[in-house]
């Protein structure tokens, strides 16, 4: 299986939600995790609010999944304050520990072969750097006045494959290390929306992704 942790590193609001919802409306057959638990935006655009989630299976609970147009996928439940607050004592080798298991069931029970990882924008979180150490690709959404922070931001390890996307693009402009460039979308009234409108610029991403 190939795992895709979608970061920022520390860097929030560059549309790490968005580019992973444009991917998952051009899929077929992919797993998707929503492994943001400060604000759970993916689970909350998916309309889905499960009772439990992965982040319970870390310490042996269970975690609902479902299946949406063709895709598996993991949403997070709510926690208040004093639940994230524990989240933070969850070690790195804890989170690859579940992703491998998670990995076998994907595999065995649902043919699925890629996983597609929405994170925080907190990469000091053993939660986040798990996912960052497990991966096998680092998809990392870039805008222009921030790009050189975020690329600073993300810890160093050995990942096979990093792919940039330079998100919310307001002028024309040269690249020549990222996969694809989004540009920026006026008028839309929700992230779904925006989601939709940059759908053919994420297929550049998809190709990467599956090579």
């Amino acid at each position: 299986m190939t795992i895709i942790t979608v970061t920022s590193g520390n860097v929030g609001g560059v549309g790490k939600t968005t580019i992973t919802l444009a991917l998952l409306m051009n899929t077929k057959n992919m797993a998707y995790i929503d492994l943001s638990p400060d604000n759970r935006s993916l689970s909350l655009l998916l309309g889905l609010n499960p009772r439990t989630d992965i982040i319970d299976s870390v310490r042996g609970g269970k975690y609902m999944m479902y299946v949406r147009d063709g895709n598996a996928i993991i949403p997070i439940r709510h926690r208040e304050y004093l639940e994230l607050r524990q989240i933070s004592e969850i070690a790195p080798k804890e989170v690859q520990r579940m992703l491998k298991a998670l990995e076998k069931t994907l595999i065995s029970n649902y043919g699925v072969e890629n996983l597609i990882i929405d994170t925080m924008s907190t990469i000091n979180l053993g939660l986040t750097r798990g996912t960052i150490e497990t991966a096998d690709k680092l998809l990392i959404p870039l805008i222009k006045e921030r790009a050189e922070l975020i690329r600073r931001s993300i810890p160093s390890v050995s990942v096979k494959y990093v792919i940039y996307a330079m998100n919310m693009v307001r002028e024309s402009i040269k690249s020549s290390d990222t996969a694809a460039v989004i540009p920026y979308i006026e008028g839309a009234n929700n992230q779904l929306e925006v989601a939709d409108r940059i759908r053919n610029y994420v297929k550049n991403l998809i190709k990467a992704i599956l090579e």
